[in-house]
């Protein structure tokens, strides 16, 4: 074969290898934005929060404003970069007061929160419909069970419009005896912008001959953000 024939033959089959092999492909979206973790964000939330202890004559209810803000970014046990989370509630002077301070750390398989000591599983990544988890995989408490059931959802209140959102919920259903309802919603590039905990639990006292309830019930709602 003539060399400069064989230069040409072999110039063109590298160019057809190249081009069957293409630009890389991307890389997979995990979700992993709906729980931004940026030092000095902010989001403050509407809590309303209601408890009732029948059969100690106890029913109340509670209101106030709770600004949650990424403090400061440190190593935790594992090697693993975490943020400490200033939890402030606005006073009736319109001042914010530190109440406490939760850690969090996330990475592709997850995002992760310690609650009061304990920690919990908040994600799980890849965010897919139906995916499922225990978010007291990491504590002692009994098992709390979700599931995606929303995904790229857009999702408003008030003022607040977020166009992409998923949210998660609790799998196993109540019974005449437990109620439990658990909801938690994230937005991309925000956090998490609504969460609904509802635990109660229903007994027949032969005494009084009535149903007595124990449990409590927490409402939160975004109602501003910054720092993103």
């Amino acid at each position: 074969m003539n060399v400069k024939v064989y230069i040409c033959a072999a110039l063109v089959l590298a160019a057809a290898v190249a081009g069957c092999k293409g630009d890389p492909a991307p890389e997979p979206d995990l979700g992993t934005d709906h729980y931004p973790l940026k030092l000095g964000s902010w989001i403050e939330y509407q809590v309303d929060s209601a408890w009732r202890d029948d059969p100690l004559n106890i029913r109340d209810t509670i209101s106030y404003r709770l600004r949650v803000t990424v403090q400061e970014s440190y190593l935790d046990g594992g090697g693993r970069i975490a943020y400490r989370l200033l939890r402030s509630v606005r006073n009736t002077d319109g001042d914010w007061q530190v109440r406490d301070v939760w850690t969090t750390t996330a990475g592709n398989a997850g995002a992760e929160m310690t609650e009061e000591n304990k920690r919990r599983l908040k994600l799980s990544f890849p965010v897919r419909l139906a995916r499922a988890w225990d978010i007291n995989v990491y504590n002692t408490d009994r098992a709390l069970d979700v599931a995606y059931r929303e995904v790229d959802e857009p999702w408003s209140h008030d003022t607040l419009y977020f166009a992409r959102t998923c949210l998660l919920r609790n799998v196993l259903p109540p019974n005449a005896v437990e109620r439990r309802n658990f909801e938690e919603r994230y937005a991309r590039g925000i956090g998490m912008v609504e969460k609904y905990w509802e635990e109660t639990n229903t007994q027949f006292d032969p005494n009084t001959q009535q149903f007595v309830v124990r449990g409590f019930r927490l409402d939160m709602k975004a109602v501003g953000y910054g720092g993103y």
